[in-house]
This record gives C-alpha cells, sequence and structure tokens, in this order.
C-alpha cells in the first residue's frame, strides 16, 4: 500500500473511531465507509460499517453491507449471524432462517445462531424444530437452567409431555426454587395425567411468586382436574381477581365444572351457576375494539365446557347458549374470515377437507380415518388438517393416503388462513366439542358446505352449518330437536370404524362356584355419574360381584381417589364392604386391556355417555356388554352396534332392566357363552363400510349452488 492511501486509511479510521466514543453513528458512516473502499479485504471493517449504518438508522445499508460481505465470505459465521440477525430485525424471516442455517452448517455450536434460530422458529409455531436446536444448545451449557426450561416449553408445545417433564424436572435440579421450572414441570405433569405430581408443583411456584394470576389459574384448573372442584373455582376465582382486566381468567372461574360431580345436588347447583355465569359474560361481552376483541378471542381459544356433556340432563339449551358466545367472538376476530366463501369453478374432482385436533392413535381415527383414506380418490380431491401438537405413526399412514395433508398446531384463525386458501368445495369438522381451538374454527366459514361428524356425540351449540353427520342406527326418532345442525342420517354407524388388529391372548372360563363374577366398567370416571354408584351397588349386592375401573394413564391419582370414597359410600348404604367389590386397575398395554376385556364376565356401560370405541372393543374380543339406553346419541352408541350385530337383548333403558340383564348374563354361563360366540361372529359387521361409505359420499358430492 502506498503511503497516501494508508494516511487517508488511518485518517478516516481515527475520525471514525472518534464519532464512535461520542456515540455519533451517523457522523461515524462516512469515514467508515471511506475505510471500506481503501481496504475492502477487511471482514470485521464491513461488520462494523453495518453495525454502523445500522445504529444511524440506515438498515437497507446495513443489510446491504452484510450481504456482501456474506457473499465474500460465505464462511464468516460472525458475518453470517449478524446479516441473519439484521434480516429477523427487518421482518424478512425467511431469508433470517435460511442464513441462520448456513451459519450453523459452517459452525453447528454457534450459540447465538442456535439461539436466534430457536427463538425464531418458535414464534412462528415450529415448536419441535426450535426444540432440537435448543438441545443442541443445553448440550453446550448444560448447566443453564433456563435453557431447560425454555425447552420444556417447546416440548409441551409438540405434544411431547413426558420430554417435557424430563427437561422441566433437569432445571429443578439446578434451581430447586425456580418458579418457571415448577410451573411447566407441573403442566407436563398434568399432560399427563399425574395431578399428584403437578399439584405440590403448583402450589411451590405461588408460593414463591403469590401474585401471578396465570399461574393461580394454573393451579385452580389442575385442583378441579383433581376432582376438588369447590377450592379449584375458588382459586379461580382469586386468579380472575388478581388480574381482572384479562378475560380469560374470568371465564375460566365462570365457566368451570366439576370433572368428577360428588352428587345430584352439585351437578344441579354447578349447572344453575354456569348459566347464570354464561348470560353474565353474554351481557357485559364488548367488542368494539381492537383490545377487547383479542382478550375474548384469546379466552374462547381457552374455555371449553366439555364436562358439561358428562352431566346427566338435557344439555341442548346450555350448548346452544354456549355457541352463540363462541359464535359472537369469533365473528368478531375473524374479521374477513366471517365471510362465506365463495364457491370456486367447478372441477372434475370435489374438494374435500378433513379437519381435526387428532389426527393420531384415538378414537377419532378409529372412527372416521377410514373416511381420509377410502373415499373415492377418483371423485374428491381429498385434503385433511391436523390441528393437534402430538404426530405418531396413524397420522402418517393417514398423510400417505391423502392427496394434501397439513400439520397445522396454530390458532384458530391461522389455521383458518390456510384451510381457506384451500378453496375446499366442503370441509367435514371430525371432533367439535372436545378442543377450544376446534370448537372455535368450527364457527367460522371454511368451506361453502361445512358439516360436523360425531368425534365428540353433542352438538356443537353453533348456528349455521350445513349439518350434523350421526347415524340412522344411533338416532332416536325426535332427535332432530337434539342439534342446533340440521341432522344427517348416515347408514349404520355414521362412521366406518378401524377393526383392531390385535386378538385378546386370554379367554373367558366361568367361574368355579363360590367365586366372585368379575365385572369390568372400562369408561372414564367422569362419565361415572353419582346416581350410577347405587345402581352398581346394587348388582354387587345381588350378585357377589368385583367390580373392576381403570385409572388414568398415570395410575392412582386423586380424582381415583375420590370416585372410590364417592362409591364407597354408595356400597357402605347397601352392607357391602367396598374392598372387597371394588377394584382400580392400572392401564397397561392395549394388548393387556383386550386381555382383561376377553376375561370378564360382563362388562357394565355407562349412561347417560356410553362407551364408544371401548364398546367396539368389547364386541370384537366377545364379552357381552350390557348398556343403558337413552334419549341422546351420547347414550345409545352401545346400544346402536348391538342392534346392527342383531344382539339386542343387553339393551335396557331404565334402572331395573340394566340390572336385570347384568344378572341374567352373571347367573347364566351358557346364555354368556352363547352371547359371546355371537358377538365374535358378528363383529366384523361393526367394520364392514356397508352402504355408509357411498352415502357419505353421495352427500359430500353435491355440487355447490
Amino acid at each position: 500500500m502506498s503511503e497516501s492511501p494508508r494516511a487517508a486509511f488511518e485518517a478516516a479510521w481515527a475520525q471514525a473511531q472518534a464519532a464512535l466514543q461520542s456515540g455519533n453513528a451517523a457522523a461515524a458512516l462516512p469515514p467508515l465507509q471511506q475505510c471500506l473502499q481503501l481496504q475492502p479485504q477487511q471482514p470485521g471493517l464491513w461488520l462494523q460499517t453495518a453495525v454502523s449504518a445500522f445504529q444511524a438508522e440506515q438498515g437497507g445499508l446495513a443489510r446491504q453491507l452484510l450481504q456482501q460481505a456474506a457473499q465474500r465470505w460465505p464462511q464468516d459465521t460472525n458475518i453470517g449471524f449478524h446479516f441473519a440477525y439484521l434480516c429477523e430485525l427487518g421482518g424478512d424471516l425467511a431469508t433470517a432462517v435460511a442464513q441462520y442455517r448456513r451459519t450453523l452448517e459452517g459452525d453447528p455450536n454457534h450459540a447465538q445462531s442456535l439461539h436466534n434460530l430457536a427463538g425464531l422458529l418458535a414464534r412462528n409455531e415450529q415448536p419441535a424444530a426450535a426444540l432440537d436446536l435448543l438441545q443442541r444448545l443445553i448440550e453446550l451449557n448444560p448447566a443453564d437452567a433456563g435453557l431447560q426450561v425454555a425447552a420444556a416449553e417447546l416440548a409441551l408445545q409438540s405434544g411431547a409431555a413426558a420430554r417435557a417433564r424430563t427437561l422441566a424436572g433437569a432445571a429443578l435440579l439446578l434451581a430447586a426454587d425456580d418458579a418457571a421450572a415448577l410451573r411447566v414441570f407441573a403442566k407436563a405433569a398434568r399432560h399427563l395425567g399425574d395431578l399428584s405430581t403437578a399439584l405440590p408443583a403448583l402450589q411451590r411456584a405461588l408460593a414463591m411468586t403469590p401474585e401471578r394470576a396465570g399461574l393461580m389459574a394454573d393451579l385452580g384448573q389442575t385442583q378441579i382436574d383433581a376432582g376438588d372442584f369447590a377450592v379449584g373455582r375458588r382459586t379461580l376465582q382469586q386468579a380472575a381477581t388478581l388480574d381482572p382486566q384479562r378475560r380469560t381468567l374470568d371465564w375460566l372461574a365462570a365457566l368451570a365444572l366439576p370433572a368428577l360431580p360428588l352428587s345430584d345436588d352439585e351437578i344441579d347447583a354447578s349447572r344453575a351457576d354456569f348459566a347464570a355465569q354464561l348470560e353474565r359474560i353474554h351481557a357485559e361481552l364488548r367488542l368494539d375494539t381492537p383490545a377487547q376483541i383479542d382478550g375474548a378471542y384469546e379466552a374462547i381459544c381457552r374455555v371449553l365446557p366439555f364436562p358439561l356433556h358428562y352431566q346427566p340432563r338435557d344439555n341442548c339449551a346450555l350448548g346452544r347458549r354456549y355457541g352463540d358466545l363462541v359464535q359472537r367472538v369469533m365473528q368478531a376476530a375473524g374479521g374477513a374470515l366471517g365471510e362465506a366463501p365463495v364457491p370456486r369453478a367447478e372441477a372434475q374432482r370435489l374438494r374435500v377437507g378433513f379437519v381435526s385436533a387428532e389426527l393420531r392413535e384415538h378414537t377419532v381415527t378409529r372412527y372416521f380415518g377410514r373416511w381420509l383414506e377410502q373415499l373415492d380418490a377418483q371423485r374428491f380431491e381429498r385434503h385433511a388438517w391436523h390441528c393437534g401438537a402430538i404426530v405418531d405413526a396413524t397420522t402418517q399412514q393417514i398423510a400417505q393416503q391423502v392427496d394434501f395433508f397439513q400439520h397445522a398446531p396454530f390458532a384458530p384463525l391461522q389455521i383458518a388462513q390456510r384451510i381457506r386458501a384451500a378453496q375446499l368445495d366442503v370441509v367435514v369438522l371430525l371432533d367439535v366439542g372436545m378442543d377450544a381451538h376446534m370448537h372455535a374454527l368450527a364457527a367460522l366459514p371454511l368451506a361453502p358446505r361445512q358439516y360436523l361428524a360425531y368425534g365428540h356425540p353433542v352438538s356443537s351449540g353453533l348456528p349455521g352449518l350445513s349439518g350434523f353427520l350421526s347415524s340412522e342406527r344411533l338416532e332416536s326418532a325426535g332427535a332432530d330437536g337434539h342439534y342446533r345442525e340440521p341432522l344427517l342420517r348416515l347408514p349404520g354407524l355414521g362412521a366406518l370404524p378401524r377393526q383392531p388388529r390385535l386378538q385378546a391372548r386370554a379367554s373367558w372360563q366361568p367361574r368355579r362356584a363360590g367365586a366372585a363374577p368379575q365385572l369390568l366398567c372400562a369408561q372414564n370416571l367422569g362419565k361415572l355419574i353419582p346416581a350410577f354408584d347405587a345402581t352398581l351397588a346394587r348388582i354387587a349386592a345381588e350378585s357377589g360381584a368385583q367390580i373392576a375401573f381403570y385409572t388414568g394413564p398415570a395410575g392412582m391419582q386423586p380424582l381415583e381417589q375420590r370416585f372410590l370414597a364417592r362409591i364407597g359410600s354408595a356400597f357402605r348404604d347397601r352392607g357391602l364392604d367396598p374392598d372387597q367389590h371394588l377394584l382400580m386397575r392400572a392401564r397397561t398395554s392395549y394388548a393387556d386391556y383386550l386381555d382383561d376385556l376377553a376375561r370378564a364376565d360382563l362388562v357394565l356401560d355407562s349412561p347417560w355417555f356410553c362407551g364408544g370405541a371401548t364398546s367396539l372393543d368389547a364386541c370384537h374380543v366377545g364379552v357381552p356388554v350390557v348398556t343403558w339406553e337413552g334419549e341422546f346419541l351420547r347414550s345409545r352408541q352401545t346400544a346402536g352396534m348391538l342392534r346392527l350385530l342383531d344382539l339386542p337383548g343387553s339393551i335396557a333403558d331404565n334402572e331395573d332392566g340394566y340390572i336385570a340383564r347384568a344378572l341374567e348374563l352373571i347367573d347364566d354361563a351358557a346364555a354368556n357363552r352363547d352371547l359371546r360366540e355371537a358377538l365374535r361372529a358378528r363383529a366384523p359387521r361393526l367394520f364392514d363400510a356397508g352402504a355408509g361409505l357411498d352415502a357419505l359420499a353421495d352427500l359430500l358430492g353435491r355440487r355447490n349452488r
């Protein structure tokens, strides 16, 4: 270099440094650019000039400089990182992601790139990909409890509750009193059904941060899940008091219902309060400003009165009124998404979309997965959206069978945008009512025609839908009044159940003289209403039977203990020792469960909300099921199956009939054996498409007008 350029560089450099030391990036920028012209071979100089340009609010120049530098030195991780970061700050997320990835190709352990890319992916609802990056950061910084907590949160969002629990547990080993770690640890335990672990973790976290309303709400919901409704409701109300501006907390407290009612009086009191609070919410709701709409949208995406339909009452009016609330909020939040879509031009194949939060190993896919797989591909272009977090082999199987598949574990408005962009002719939502997001999504018009399947066998309560797809075998004659949607009765079961791949390894043996009959009640304990306790006690008193129930996946929990205390009282009222007649079995493998069914003398179905998948399993292995048929679909599935098999003898419509049919099959071994043989021989009918799939195709195939 000649003396003159060197002197010019040194003078410009000195001027730039003086400006930077005085905090004047704008003044430093011209001499830095002069230095860059004189010595363009220095990557650090490009970076400093770009940083100064950014500080001088010349973001376009800063990006241009870093982009040129990244092209000159593609292996320079420092330049690559800063270029990615600048793109991220400027909102060019696609370029930022690509550049972070290129930086990590050069240096897989570049901590800042790992951290920033993980955050970027997490904010753009790619938690699984973000989690993989944080896991690499944890390997680099194993003593960083904050990283463990962040990774645990991402694992929860990805549907990996067990992994989340492990990560949060590792954080607690590093920082035993970290409230954030305790909270996510408790959330993971709750997802796994381990409330015995979740409750004390939440209580510890709350003791350290008593003013955190969201944490208190977590505790209240967990207390209700554990069967302690009165305490949980008070906790939720206290949370709402701590943050009165947050509508979600108010609605969680106002619309809470018991997970395990202790009496009919508690059911009636909770319903009356639910109805009053729902009217209060309607009266107070204002949707005039963006803030009001956002608050209501957050709440409606979090609140779902699922236990309402386990209550032994006519829920139609309350369901419709709650549907009105969902509709009001989503119409306000949806904007243009609340307007009916314009039918697309007629095409050779009709475009049908199936939407569910449970396109995985689940009862919903057992019932309806074959619709997606077997609907005529020559006639229909089949689209599927899986809106839940968990992905498994069943998810992959469905994805391979349909024409278009998207995993979309997003908020309802984001899902709706994606579905509307597909320009469907017709959409079928498989499981509205089990998930708050799905309920909110159903309130938006996603296609010119929009149907519900009975993945949750109750009306959505929403107006404006094209129909509720049910079954001519399942519905009562006057069932149209049970639905806000037009009721459409498909042939057979109104579904296409998947036959279990496994056979029972065990077999039933008539019991020895003097041995207690072994009866099984395989339903979720929340379905077992208080009045049914006395029914089971009568059966045990007259037969000497032992009746077994199943725990949740985490074994004995507070809810199971409260259930045993409640039903035990009914048994003691009959002079029975509950310990001699009531058993609680742990849930193990599906194969072991089928063996349990096969060995049982009898399966006792639950009234008001009967079995679905459990009854399919019972028929498959050939164990008699006594069922108590009611007025509403949620109590009629088992009866419909038995009538389809021409085996209606174990269907009752009142308590005395239910008990009589149970005792007959307990006492008459020959009749029990004959019924088992008939069930095994005829059970394949339940899994035969018959006319049902053709009827579905004809319904969906109607052209939009």
